[in-house]
C-alpha cells in the first residue's frame, strides 16, 4: 500500500508540474497603414479652347482660373476675328491694336470694350500665319503691351485650322 500511496504522489506531483497549456495565440497587431497622401492636385489648364457650329475661341486664363481671362481670340463665320483683352485701357488717341507673332504684325480696329479694350476684323491668311506659327504672341496697343502669350502648338494649329474653315463659311 505504501508502494500505491508513493505512486499517487508521484503522479500528483508530476501531474502539478507540467506546464501549464500554452495560452492561445494573441493576434498580432495589424501595422498600421501609412496615410494615403491625397492625389496632388492637377496643374489647372492656362489655355482654354471652345468650339461652336458658327465659332471657335481660345483663352489665356490667369492661372487656370476661369474668372480672369486676359486674353480671348475668336474666329466667327460672317463677323470675322475677335481680339478682347479686359486687363487693357482703351487709349482715346490710338485706334490700333495689333497682335504679333514673331516677324508677322496684323492690325486691327480697336475698340472700348464692357472691359478693357476689344478688336475686330477680317480673317485672312496673314492672321492665320500668326497662328501657325512657333512665335509668342504679343499684343500692342498705344503705350500698352500684354504677353508674351504662350499657347500651346496644337491648340494654335486647331484654332487656324478651325478658323480657316469657318472663313470658307462666310463672309468675313
Amino acid at each position: 500500500m505504501r508502494a500505491l500511496v508513493a505512486l499517487v504522489l508521484t503522479l500528483g506531483v508530476v501531474a502539478c508540474t507540467q506546464p501549464a497549456p500554452a495560452p492561445a495565440p494573441t493576434p498580432k497587431p495589424k501595422p498600421e497603414l501609412a496615410p494615403v497622401p491625397p492625389a496632388p492636385q492637377k496643374a489647372a489648364a492656362e489655355w482654354a479652347f471652345g468650339k461652336g457650329r458658327n465659332s471657335v475661341e481660345i483663352v489665356h486664363l490667369v492661372g487656370g482660373d476661369p474668372n480672369k481671362a486676359d486674353l480671348r481670340m475668336v474666329c466667327a463665320a460672317g463677323q470675322g476675328f475677335l481680339v478682347l483683352l479686359p486687363g487693357l485701357k482703351q487709349v482715346a488717341s490710338e485706334e490700333r491694336l495689333t497682335l504679333g507673332a514673331g516677324p508677322i504684325a496684323h492690325g486691327f480696329a480697336a475698340t472700348a470694350a464692357a472691359q478693357g479694350v476689344q478688336a475686330t476684323g477680317p480673317i485672312d491668311d496673314e492672321l492665320l500665319s500668326l497662328f501657325e506659327s512657333a512665335e509668342p504672341i504679343g499684343v500692342n496697343h498705344g503705350y500698352q503691351n500684354a504677353g508674351p502669350f504662350t499657347p500651346p502648338a496644337a491648340l494654335r494649329r486647331a484654332f487656324a485650322e478651325q478658323c480657316r474653315e469657318l472663313r470658307t463659311r462666310g463672309a468675313v
